[in-house]
């Protein structure tokens, strides 16, 4: 028996923000309550990356792809693995990290999610202030031992821990900014994992298609095989 599943939070007001900066506000423009013809809504977002959402190379390089240049069968995947690594404060997640999951990582993997439990904190200043990221040098390691590696996601608020920007910043470029002789690697932060309690054989990613998008929300749906 197969489910399907949301792997992204849902967009509110109280949607934490990296380095607790941004807000997103939502208000009426029209209501029907109020003997108007329809519900409509404005969604303003101080930024763009808040909530899940994904990076794509023109977040850290003015030539890299946008995310209108991605063909849409880039944001299908099929081989999926999902290996838990629990994290409970601000640290770099790095290759010894990776080597020491339960879970060998399948060769042919496409899209790769990393679960660390952090997302109980979601609500908490922790959340943003204390949070762990991931070691530049993971970049590299995923490219030569995944060459199918499309993207990565995690259930933490950036690639970047508030306590390591510097390192954060060279993440960011490692992952999305690889330079001519080697290939992206997709990242979607502040995910909802939690709920994945079996395998996943499908994963559809949604991003909002925005001329120059950097990169934004984006809606996470996951094929679930109860019976696997």
């Amino acid at each position: 028996m197969s489910i399907h599943i949301c792997l992204s939070h849902p967009i509110k007001q109280t949607t934490p923000s990296y380095g607790n900066r941004d807000k997103v506000i939502i208000c009426d423009n029209s209501s029907i309550k109020k003997g108007e013809t329809a519900n409509t809504s404005s969604w303003i977002f101080s930024n763009n990356h808040i909530g899940t959402h994904i990076d794509t190379p023109y977040h850290f390089d003015e030539s890299g792809k946008k995310t209108m240049d991605y063909p849409v069968d880039y944001f299908f995947f099929s081989k999926v693995q999902l290996i838990d690594i629990p994290c409970f404060g601000a640290k770099l997640i790095d290759i010894e990290d990776i080597g020491k999951t339960e879970l060998k990582i399948n060769s042919l993997v496409e899209i790769l999610f990393i679960r660390t439990g952090y997302e109980k904190f979601r609500r908490e200043n922790k959340y943003w202030n204390d949070n762990p990221g991931l070691a530049p040098e993971l970049a590299d390691y995923f490219r030569l031992y995944f060459p199918n590696l499309r993207c990565v996601g995690f259930d933490f608020i950036s690639l970047t821990s508030w306590k390591f920007r510097e390192k954060g910043r060279e993440s960011h470029r490692s992952f999305l900014c690889p330079g001519d002789n080697g290939r992206e690697i997709l990242v979607i932060e502040d995910m909802a994992l939690s709920k994945i309690n079996f395998p996943i054989s499908q994963v559809v990613v949604a991003p909002l298609f925005v001329e120059d998008g950097n990169g934004g929300a984006v809606t996470v749906f996951a094929k679930v095989d109860k019976n696997s």
